[in-house]
Order: C-alpha cells, then sequence, then structure tokens
C-alpha cells in the first residue's frame, strides 16, 4: 500500500467518527447557556443550565494574550495524522491545517464568512470570481497565485485522489486561473452553499510547486505542505506531536502572534489531560468527549480556565432502516421517550444545549431571525412517555428488539443506556452491542457489518454556519449519511432549491421548511447539543472558543496573561 492511500485509510476512520467519547475521531466541542459575556463579546463560563432555546451569550473569543509566549502545549485526542487538505477532516489534522493554510475565504468566530486570501465577486448567478489579495505569500516568500488557488481546489474533485470534498463541487462546471491573480468558477447552476464551502477545509489553498515535488508524500511527516499561514510546520514526528513555529514573515501586517511555537500533542486519557493541565504540563484543549464529573474538577481548580463556546454540532443517534426504526412513527415515538435533560446532566454536566433539530443555533449563518422563528415554533425535547406510547399504539412493536451500537466508555455506554430506557419503557426489547472502537468506523462505511445494528451514535457538523450543510449528508437520497435510505421529495425539493437561493432569507425559509419535516421523521435522533469546551492554563488566553476553530486560524491571539 502506498504512502498516499495509507493516509487516505487514517482520514476515512474520521470521517464520520468525528465525536466519539475519546474513543473514535474525538467527540465535537460546543456551546454554553451560562457563560458570562466579556465587555469583548467573549465569555468564560463557570456553570450551565440546559436550555431548549438558543442560548445567549456564549462564547466566541477568548480575551486576546497580552504577553508573549515561548511554547504552548496544546492536547489534540490523538496525533495528527494527516494536513493534506483533500483528506483533512477529523479534530486534530483540522487543528494543525487551520493555523498552517489559509482559504480563499475566512470564517470569524461568530461564523461569518470574510475574505480570507482572496475577495469573492459574483458577476452573474452562475459565475464566481475569486481575486488573490496581491499581498499574500507561501512561507518561502513566494507569492500566492491564482494557479497555486485553482490547482488546490482541482485536487479536490480529482476523483483520481479520492479527496473527502468532492460533492461540496457538485455544481462546479469549471475551476480556471483566468488571470495572475484572479480564479473563475463556472457553475452549472447557481450554487450559494459553494461560498461557505470554500471559506472551509475545501477552499484550502496549498502551493502546487511543492505539493507537485513531493507527490505521495505531500501533507504526511516525510514532507509537509507549503501554505500560506500565520505558523508553519516545523517538526512532526509520529508518536511525538506536531510543533507550530511562528511565521514572522506571515503577510496580514495585522496579525501578531504572541506564541512562538505551538506543541499539538496526541492524548486520549482524560485522566492524564486533566492531570496535564493541572500540573502545568499542559496549557489547553478543545475537550472531545463527554466531562462525566470532570468538568466539576475543572471549574474547581484556580489554575484551570474553563470556557464554553458557541457550536455547529450535534450529537445524535442515526438510525437505519434494518429493522423496527425503519418506521418514522417509531423512530419519533424513540425520541419523545428519550429523558435527554437526565443525560444532559450526568454526561455534559450540563454543558450542553436541548436540542430542538439536529443542527444549533451557531448555525445559522445568514436569515438569522427566519431560523430563530422556525427553531422556536419546533416542538421541545422534553420526555413525554404517554405521548411516545399513543403514537406506536397499534404499531405491532411491543417486544421486537432494538439493536444500539456504541463503544464502552463512559459516556457513550451513558447515552446508549438513555436511548435502551426509552425503548424499553415503549415495550420494546434493547440490545446493547458494545464494538470495538478500532472497528466503529465500520459502522458508518460498510454496510454489511452494521446489518443488525439499529443505530448508533455519532457528534456530527457542517463545515461552517450553515444547517443545510450538514442536513443534505443525512437526508437528501444518496447522501453519504443517509444510512436509512430517508426519502421525502418535499424535503429534497427544499434543499435542493435553498442551494440556488440567493436571498438568504428566502434560503433560510426553505431550510426551516425542510427542518420541520426532518424533525417529524427523525431520520438522526439528536440527543444533544454539546457546548464547545475550552480548558486552558489560567495564565493563557486568546484562542477562539467558538466551533470554528476547527476551519479557521484560532490560535492567533494566543498569548500570556497578566
Amino acid at each position: 500500500m502506498s504512502t498516499r492511500m495509507r493516509m487516505i485509510a487514517v482520514g476515512s476512520a474520521c470521517i464520520s467518527l468525528a465525536a466519539l467519547a475519546l474513543a473514535g475521531c474525538g467527540r465535537a466541542a460546543t456551546t454554553d447557556s451560562s457563560s458570562s459575556a466579556a465587555p469583548d463579546g467573549s465569555a468564560s463560563a463557570s456553570g450551565g443550565a440546559t436550555s431548549a432555546a438558543p442560548a445567549p451569550g456564549l462564547a466566541t473569543t477568548t480575551p486576546a494574550g497580552t504577553t508573549p509566549l515561548d511554547s504552548v502545549t496544546w492536547v489534540v485526542y490523538r496525533d495528527v495524522a494527516i494536513i493534506d487538505p483533500i483528506y483533512v477532516y477529523d479534530y486534530p489534522d483540522n487543528a494543525a491545517v487551520t493555523m498552517l493554510c489559509e482559504s480563499l475565504g475566512r470564517q470569524t468566530p461568530d461564523g461569518a464568512i470574510t475574505d480570507g486570501l482572496a475577495t469573492l465577486s459574483r458577476p452573474d448567478d452562475k459565475t464566481m470570481v475569486y481575486t488573490i489579495n496581491p499581498d499574500a505569500t507561501f512561507w518561502d516568500g513566494s507569492p500566492v497565485t491564482a494557479e497555486d488557488a485553482a490547482f488546490s481546489l482541482q485536487r479536490q474533485i480529482n476523483p483520481d485522489l479520492g479527496g473527502f470534498y468532492g460533492l461540496a463541487f457538485a455544481n462546479v462546471e469549471s475551476i480556471e486561473a483566468t488571470a495572475p491573480d484572479t480564479v473563475t468558477i463556472k457553475l452549472t447552476k447557481p450554487d450559494y452553499t459553494l461560498e461557505g464551502e470554500l471559506a472551509s477545509i475545501p477552499g484550502l489553498i496549498v502551493q502546487k510547486k511543492f505539493a507537485e515535488t513531493a507527490a505521495e508524500a505531500f501533507g504526511t511527516p516525510d514532507a509537509g505542505v507549503m501554505c500560506s499561514g500565520s505558523y508553519t510546520n516545523s517538526g512532526w514526528t509520529v508518536g511525538e506531536g506536531m510543533t507550530l513555529t511562528r511565521n514572522d514573515a506571515y503577510w496580514r501586517s495585522d496579525v501578531k502572534p504572541l506564541t512562538q511555537s505551538i506543541k499539538l500533542l496526541g492524548s486520549a486519557d482524560p485522566a492524564a489531560i486533566s492531570a496535564g493541565l493541572s500540573s502545568g504540563d499542559i496549557d489547553g484543549t478543545y475537550w472531545t468527549g463527554g466531562t462525566t464529573g470532570l468538568l466539576a474538577q475543572f471549574r474547581a481548580n484556580s489554575g484551570i480556565t474553563v470556557t464554553q463556546g458557541a457550536s455547529y454540532a450535534v450529537d445524535a443517534f442515526i438510525t437505519t432502516d434494518n429493522g423496527v426504526l425503519a418506521d418514522p412513527v417509531v423512530r419519533k415515538a424513540l425520541s419523545l421517550a428519550i429523558d435527554r435533560s437526565s443525560y444532559v446532566a450526568s454526561v455534559w454536566e450540563d454543558a450542553a444545549q436541548l436540542p430542538k433539530a439536529l443542527t444549533p443555533p451557531a448555525t445559522w449563518g445568514y436569515g438569522k431571525d427566519v431560523f430563530a422563528a422556525g427553531y422556536a415554533a419546533l416542538p421541545e425535547p422534553t420526555q413525554d412517555l404517554e405521548a411516545a406510547k399513543a403514537l406506536i399504539a397499534g404499531k405491532g412493536v411491543e417486544g421486537k428488539t432494538l439493536t444500539i451500537g456504541f463503544i464502552q466508555v463512559p459516556s457513550m455506554s451513558a447515552e446508549a443506556n438513555s436511548v435502551k430506557e426509552a425503548a424499553e419503557a415503549l415495550g420494546m426489547k434493547a440490545e446493547l452491542k458494545a464494538i470495538p472502537a478500532d472497528q466503529y468506523i465500520n459502522l458508518f462505511i460498510d454496510a454489511e457489518f452494521r446489518k443488525g445494528v439499529d443505530g448508533w451514535f455519532t457528534i456530527n457538523y457542517p463545515n461552517y454556519a450553515d444547517p443545510m450543510s450538514l442536513l443534505s449528508t443525512i437526508v437528501i437520497p444518496g447522501a453519504p449519511q443517509n444510512y436509512n435510505n430517508y426519502d421525502n421529495p418535499a424535503v429534497t425539493k427544499a434543499l435542493t432549491d435553498a442551494r440556488s437561493t440567493a436571498d438568504p432569507d428566502a434560503r433560510a425559509q426553505l431550510v426551516v421548511d425542510a427542518q420541520k419535516i426532518i424533525m417529524e421523521e427523525v431520520p438522526w435522533i439528536p440527543m444533544s447539543f454539546p457546548d464547545n469546551i475550552n480548558l486552558t492554563s489560567s495564565k493563557i488566553s486568546g484562542q477562539t472558543a467558538s466551533f470554528t476553530y476547527m476551519f479557521a486560524p484560532w490560535a492567533d491571539s494566543l498569548g500570556g496573561v497578566g
């Protein structure tokens, strides 16, 4: 097996495991309703009350650092595996590549999209023109050109390379460098989602010459990458972590990082991370697992700052059409029977929100009032056993078996038991099928492997602030995460039309219309919106607090405090 194919295998193992209680590809990070906003709009949380309404005061940033730091050790749940943008699809790799490489657009901590390496114009509804900033340079001092940008985007859609983001370009007819500083994208039909994708991982730009020379080693520890970001990858040894070093020749004159180097260190042991934070051996982490008692300890430690930030992620139970959950009425009844409040209190220590939909309020990057009204109209996600039993009366599900796939780690075990108890309360039998962590990925990629499993757990998220970005992967027929062959023509039409709708409010209304139906038929059953938990030494600050750390530079303002 070639180096390239090995790295593809490593990356693909994390496509849908994005968020498994420190045992899979890492649980997603998210938001909190009890955060107290600082004068700069950031927030630091010390408690948490769950709410089904959009949670106010969630942090998007933390106060910028004020003093220089020589080095920071930042923990990710495993070592960085790859930094080739076409294969990056998980927390540790995202945390590295977003500090190294830059996208055509850029996501701000509050989810807005602004200029990145380029400025976007639209001469007509089927043409997107990106003009590269004339100041932009790679680490070696050479200019970022339209040829580099076109090459980077064309790699994303090259079927021979097998990248993860090809579907984002489904409406693209051509990508060409039409001038030294201009990339022109021609569309087969209007597409107002592509701008968001190109302000995320699919839009990251690498140097063409370096990538072609590195060939199969590109993006691996053998070669690394050549990008334009504020940090360079100066050291990367498998098993020992990756070192990011400040790029003192960074082309953005308004960005002056205070931290000289950041070591990304892999660790999946929550006890070791807790001890490292307490001792000072670890300076920070985005916590990626259920807290199950640890968060109270962190909050009580004066040397640790707990910040809960806005998130794009949903913690959900994926259903299939293998058995009893093939019926949307049974899925709805099961959802009604789940005691989410107890689950959130025990597993997340209230550092999560109760979900009324499959995407949280932080994903409302446009049409906010429309999304807010649509969300408010959805039913509260409270347990209602009587209503659940009434729904399935006469359905003949009593005594049928629901098989739940899970990993035997505390947070997911608790989650599995929450679903098991709900099923049993409805008269079903429920079996927990423990799956080894290294095989859990097979539920997502192997139809044969998931035979006999009626559902399993994930934490999933869109690549930018748009509910449609995630929903389309779940409910469109043939979509990569449509595991129960869900097919509702009204939903498909609404989301397809939304993608081509220019007006933000009209687009949001189409998504809201689809969302209403989706929540009646729940192809995925939302369990919670986990908060984006930032844990840092009280001596540092400045990291992005929101989930946009996954898609944009998160440590440019990181530095010492006091």
